[in-house]
């Protein structure tokens, strides 16, 4: 017997690119403005290189540092190995 096929859980593809994107985001009440590079975005979402202290569910607002860069209102998904996950909202 065959095993059951697995359809692919991404909503959207991936493409690899570095870009520097700020990230506003508040710590302990404030808000701070943070500059990291993304490690690949797609057209739902992009994901970081961060050790900022995020936790999944946290709003984001993301700045585009360099043409084609991840914009607008996101929140995060997925924390892990210095990485995390963010879904574009707007």
């Amino acid at each position: 017997m065959k095993p059951a096929a697995h359809a692919n859980p991404r909503r959207s593809a991936r493409t690899t690119k570095r870009i520097p994107v700020n990230v506003t985001i508040k710590i302990q009440g404030k808000e701070q403005v943070l500059t990291v590079n993304t490690v690949d975005i797609s057209r739902d979402g992009f994901r970081v290189q961060t050790s900022l202290p995020l936790e999944r569910g946290q709003p984001v607002y993301a700045t585009p540092r360099a043409p084609n860069a991840p914009s607008g209102y996101c929140r995060v998904v997925w924390i892990g190995d210095g990485e995390a996950g963010l879904e574009v909202l707007n």
